[in-house]
């Protein structure tokens, strides 16, 4: 199962180096983990999937995002997924700013916002199946989110993470894998993770247990020759760990039990860092091993 997950990993490395942008495409690939994996990847599919959805901003409780979750929902059929469902939530303003106050309370941070309280809107997650052939409980969430900001089309954040869980969609369509696969589409993250709080607020304790692991894919349409973070939450410390060492944040994240974290293989292209501000924190805080994948935001910080 570890080499199946490892072959994950390098499917959406090999997918994020592409290093395509908005409007044009460098052509650059990681040549010696395309040839170890042998797997084709379609960049002119990942930049029309982007063009497609982006032609207008299309933030949560908008007409525009049902549009988008259209086109969306249209791709996964046309690879050939029809195990579809759609998970709907309401959310209330005044209590979700209470949640974000919160948001290491568990009980608060993924307790339903609209509960005993006027709705201020709605979302909708869909998630996309596909079972394992072998008789078994056990899943893999491959998600990104499709709601942009209000005043973005989105192109970057997040339409290129929602061309990347298609393209992998679509190389994983007749692989048989030892786990069960969902593919989510996160509505509301601009709205501090609204969809997977709710998706996560909404596990029982088996279906926690039989997650075996979440990478999110989140603005990865990168223009700067920083590379990528590699999110992951942790808040246990260790005096054994040199915190000015280079390799601080990955032993860090090992520490504090996320397995996915050692899949990816740390270097000049991928560095870890410690991180809450995407759709893996919800899973990370029911210690759930869960990834977000995004551009260096050095540059953007420091702007």
């Amino acid at each position: 199962m570890r080499k199946r997950l490892r072959v994950l990993v390098v499917l959406v490395n090999i997918a994020i180096s592409m290093n395509f942008c908005i409007f044009e495409v460098k052509g650059e690939t990681n040549e010696n983990v395309q040839k170890e994996s042998e797997i084709q990847i379609d960049k002119d599919y990942m930049r029309e999937v982007i063009e497609e959805i982006t032609f207008s901003p299309h933030p949560i409780n908008s007409k525009e995002i049902d549009q988008v979750k259209k086109c969306i929902v249209s791709e996964f059929n046309k690879i050939g997924y029809d195990n579809i469902e759609y998970q709907k939530f309401e959310y209330n303003d005044e209590k979700n700013e209470n949640a974000i106050r919160h948001s290491s309370q568990i009980d608060i941070f993924l307790a339903p916002t609209s509960e005993d309280n006027t709705s201020d809107g709605a979302g909708e997650n869909v998630i996309i199946k596909k079972d394992s052939n072998q008789n078994t409980q056990k899943k893999l969430i491959i998600s990104a989110h499709y709601d942009s900001s209000p005043t973005s089309l989105g192109a970057n954040d997040n339409g290129s993470g929602v061309a990347i869980v298609l393209e992998i969609a679509q190389i994983l369509k007749n692989i048989d894998m030892p786990y069960n696969i969902e593919f989510i589409m996160f509505s509301g993250e601009e709205k501090y993770m609204l969809g997977s709080r709710w998706y996560a607020g909404q596990l029982s304790e088996d279906e926690k247990d039989n997650i075996i692991g979440v990478i999110n894919v989140d603005t990865v349409a990168e223009k700067s020759d920083l590379g990528y973070w590699i999110m992951v939450n942790g808040d246990k410390r260790n005096s054994d760990i040199d915190y000015e060492s280079d390799d601080a944040m990955q032993k860090l994240a090992e520490l504090n039990g996320n397995a996915l974290s050692k899949l990816f293989q740390v270097n000049d292209r991928f560095s870890v860092v410690m991180a809450m501000n995407s759709d893996h924190y919800p899973f990370s805080l029911l210690d759930i091993p869960s990834v977000t994948i995004v551009q260096n935001l050095e540059e953007e910080l420091l702007v």
